[in-house]
């Protein structure tokens, strides 16, 4: 099972950067917000077209422990007054043993920032795997199911999943996004075959009688291990594949792109602490090495039962 190095969060942080997007926090469990200022940020000045004077949108530092480590996750400065919510949650899935779900949003008006959860998947040719564990069951904690392209990534998993409250999504732009597919590949590790798609939608819906407007930026990337046969099958792949790096901007539909500074002020703030990255990464080695070691003891009791070199059952 590859082991992911590069950070999601902080990767979709500096994406929005790249591609120039033009699209105090609550405290709660895990959430510190403070009034931390740096240089780089702070403050953000905007014209506007009547007037000539500048309007300061001031910020502050929000910080996220995650109570499961008990070390600070990440920081970004948001707008003062808006609202966090949002946690990391842990779970037993070796391929994704930790994901974040956060929102960040204005409660004087419409806009919000989303960093929405990865969704981690396992398919394979192996009929006798998919003979335990077929589409839709779990196998070792991750969804078996067939791959999807990005389009469909969209329109059947995201959107239906984290707007399903809204009425009459149409999406009025579909776009490649080079960089988010090779990041999403991340770097060639040996004897795993990557490949990715990156892209954005933008979409008008209705939400409470209100016109809304939302770019969503996601890649779906898959990661192909080729096995060797056993006594019991013959040569088969693995393939662990995620709908990844998905996150969002949103705001009522007219005022999306007036808000760009202050959404790419929050993510080119986000930065992530790489000693909590470093023990996300440690315990998923773990946790795979565990189903190695089961898959690894599964062999050796099939070749205990069916001695031999068979084709099948």
């Amino acid at each position: 099972m590859r082991t992911r190095k590069i950070n999601k969060m902080r990767v979709a942080a500096l994406l929005v950067i790249l591609l120039n997007v033009v699209t105090g926090a609550d405290c709660k469990q895990g959430q510190e917000p403070t009034n931390e200022k740096g240089p780089a940020a702070g403050e953000v000045r905007t014209q506007t077209n009547a007037q000539t004077k500048a309007n300061v949108q001031t910020f502050v530092t929000y910080k996220y422990i995650d109570p499961m480590t008990g070390m600070e996750a990440f920081r970004l400065l948001v707008p003062k007054g808006w609202h966090a919510e949002g946690k990391i949650t842990w779970s037993e899935n070796p391929a994704l043993p930790a994901q974040a779900r956060f929102r960040f949003s204005n409660p004087k008006d419409t806009e919000e920032f989303n960093i929405f959860p990865t969704q981690s998947y396992f398919w394979t040719n192996n009929q006798m795997f998919l003979s335990t564990n077929p589409p839709g069951t779990l196998r070792f904690g991750t969804l078996v199911l067939r791959p999807i392209d990005l389009h469909t990534a969209f329109v059947q998993v995201i959107i239906p999943h984290v707007r399903s409250g809204v009425n009459g999504v149409r999406i009025t732009e579909e776009k490649e996004v080079v960089e988010l597919a090779r990041l999403a590949r991340g770097q060639p590790v040996q004897g795993v075959h990557s490949s990715a798609q990156g892209g954005k939608i933008r979409i008008q819906y209705s939400e409470n009688g209100r016109p809304m407007e939302e770019v969503m930026y996601a890649a779906v990337n898959q990661f192909v291990t080729y096995m060797p046969g056993s006594a019991l099958t013959g040569n088969y792949f693995i393939n662990y594949w995620y709908i990844d790096y998905v996150f969002s901007f949103k705001a009522q539909k007219g005022k999306l792109d007036s808000q760009a500074k202050v959404f790419q002020t929050m993510v080119y703030s986000l930065k992530v602490n790489p000693r909590w990255f470093a023990k996300v990464a440690n315990i998923r080695d773990m946790m795979a090495q565990r189903v190695i070691r089961g898959i690894k003891t599964i062999g050796h009791i099939a070749l205990l039962l069916w001695p031999g070199n068979v084709s099948g059952v």
